[in-house]
């Protein structure tokens, strides 16, 4: 794999070898020669073994004659468009290994953007164009949230108050910023743009509800298949009201699925496109573009395996982008679990969209680049040091690091719950001597309600709830729910939302829709506020992942650590605001 350099002429090689023992800047000079420009273009035509040539000839060749059949009589179905895509993709692909894309469609491409686009830019001078652009999306977000009807979802002031809230949020990051000098103001602006676009699209546009909310009935019926190897070991019948049962089988299944499709070559093609999109627009990094754009697929920590080679080197500001990305959003593995909580996929995915570029300006802000990245303008992905035999190997591999991590989820959920309820009855017990009880959820028999942490954190998050858009009323329960994300983890958060604002007291995968305890905007902003792993103890996971990956930088990761989770968590809280401006 080759990635597409700024130039169109720089050439990576296929895998960077490097000598885990040798002394670290022997290691780094090793990058930065895989890093040069080397002079001329590749070849037009390539020419794969005959082998090869055989495998590609037959596979397309019935693919091709299923797609023109499926077109004939199919085209009206559901299931078109998304095998329409996947057939294009693999044809793409495929062409890839004959001719060089780069020259044949990117760089067309390039001279049609030059031509059009880049002309309308080129004519703005440069010193305005991001104040402007900055202004443009303010009066967008602004008028908008006022023209916009009046819906059971909202009205114009909870709209203006959200708005509100993304400049408090903003402004917070500012403050805190380690040099408010050094904030790339292109990183920031076009992130906050490129945030906008995605929610206005999904919220405001037809074309966008439709698309995802097929590719959410899509990932959920793709996930639903774990079910059949569920009913292999053990059965049918089994009742489906535990965690275990509904989330660990589709996490397994999933990363399974992944680990083929990285065996093939397909998501880092996808992955390393979106970020050559992000270094290009945003500024940022290819090895904290990759990462940012991986963590919704695979989550935490895992996202960085794929420029595993770069994690050592990174400076200060990557790493901390790097783990940002990590706290900001949540892994598709665990999409089915969160599903059923809530009734409705689609804001749990547009918020997973939206974290890509929200979680790098975020961590921008809090903490600018001020060193020399060794991946500055480009997009490298290189190979695994071991690559699987063949695509069973990779599947078998995959369930093995799904296993791994549901028994890192279980035994994370397990241990935080009980340190957790140890917690809240040393709170409650200390209050209840001195006669201070929850009066704020009474109990329906009457019986004093001891004061637990998730009741005092509501208070302090009662402000973030308001600036988020949910409602006075509900700011100070949903606060609640915000600081037990926080405090413990966004699945017992999702857990205590669902038991009491959407009517399920147990984890049956049926939504049974409101109970009327909550506005309808509450739960939709809340589904956004609360999608992300930024929690006390996924600081150990992201901590421990990396830290094996660079052990060199274990002092700096623990240093970074708790502001990455801060920062990841505003950039939830981001995200939430930005849609309530348009719910």
């Amino acid at each position: 794999m080759n990635p597409t350099s700024v130039d169109n002429k720089k050439e990576v090689p296929e895998a960077i070898a490097i000598d885990v023992t040798a002394p670290t800047d022997s290691k780094k000079e090793v990058l930065l020669e895989s890093t040069q420009v080397v002079s001329g273009e590749k070849p037009f035509f390539k020419r794969p073994s005959q082998r090869s040539q055989i495998i590609h000839v037959v596979v397309m060749t019935l693919l091709t004659a299923y797609f023109i059949w499926m077109t004939i009589k199919g085209s009206s179905k559901n299931g078109y468009i998304p095998a329409t895509l996947i057939y294009i993709f693999i044809a793409l692909r495929t062409m890839a290994k004959y001719v060089n894309i780069t020259r044949t469609f990117y760089n067309p491409l390039g001279k049609a953007y030059d031509a059009t686009i880049a002309k309308v830019i080129g004519a703005i001078p440069e010193k305005i164009r991001l104040p402007l652009l900055a202004l443009v999306w303010f009066v967008a977000l602004i008028v908008v949230a006022v023209v916009s009807p009046v819906t059971e979802v909202g009205n114009v002031v909870q709209r203006l108050q959200s708005a509100l809230g993304v400049f408090v949020f903003l402004g917070l990051l500012y403050v805190t910023s380690s040099d408010r000098k050094s904030i790339p103001f292109r990183t920031v602006v076009v992130g906050m743009v490129l945030n906008y676009i995605i929610a206005l699209f999904v919220i405001k546009t037809q074309a966008g509800v439709v698309v995802f909310s097929n590719f959410s009935t899509l990932i959920k019926n793709f996930l639903n298949f774990s079910e059949y190897g569920l009913e292999f070991l053990f059965g049918k019948g089994l009742a489906h009201t535990y965690f275990v049962i509904n989330v660990f089988p589709a996490i397994v299944f999933f990363c399974s699925f992944i680990s083929v499709v990285y065996y093939f070559g397909g998501m880092q093609y996808i992955v390393q496109k979106m970020a050559w999109l992000m270094v290009r627009l945003m500024d940022t990094s290819g090895a904290e573009s990759v990462v940012a754009v991986a963590s919704p697929f695979v989550g935490q920590g895992e996202s960085a395996l794929l420029v595993k080679p770069f994690v050592e080197f990174m400076t200060m500001s990557e790493l901390h982008s790097t783990m940002t990305s990590g706290f900001s959003t949540i892994a598709g593995s665990v999409l089915l679990a969160y599903q059923a909580y809530i009734g409705d996929l689609t804001p749990i995915l547009t918020a997973c969209v939206m974290s890509v570029p929200t979680s790098l300006l975020v961590s921008k802000m809090r903490l600018p680049e001020k060193e020399n990245s060794l991946t500055r303008g480009e997009v490298k992905i290189p190979e695994t040091e071991e690559k699987e035999a063949n695509f069973l190997h990779a599947a078998g591999n995959g369930a093995a690091v799904g296993v791994n991590l549901i028994l890192l989820i279980g035994g994370s959920l397990l241990s935080i719950m009980a340190l957790y309820a140890c917690a809240d009855f040393i709170v409650g017990f200390l209050f209840q001597m001195v006669d201070g009880y929850d009066t704020f959820n009474p109990s329906p028999d009457g019986k004093p309600v001891w004061v637990t942490i998730q009741l005092i954190l509501s208070f302090p998050f009662y402000v973030v709830a308001w600036l988020v858009g949910i409602p006075k009323d509900d700011c100070r329960k949903a606060g609640e729910f915000m600081s037990m994300k926080m405090v413990v983890n966004e699945f017992a958060a999702y857990a205590g939302l669902n038991a009491y604002a959407i009517g399920g007291v147990g984890f049956d995968g049926v939504y049974k829709g409101p109970t009327g305890k909550f506005e309808v905007r509450t739960i939709k902003l809340l589904a956004f506020a609360l999608c992300g792993f930024a929690n006390l103890s996924s600081i150990g996971i992201q901590i421990g992942c990396l830290g094996a990956m660079a052990p060199t930088r274990s002092r700096d990761l623990a240093k970074l650590a708790f502001s990455a989770m801060l920062t990841g968590t505003i950039s939830t809280w981001l995200c939430a605001a930005v849609a309530g401006t348009l719910l």
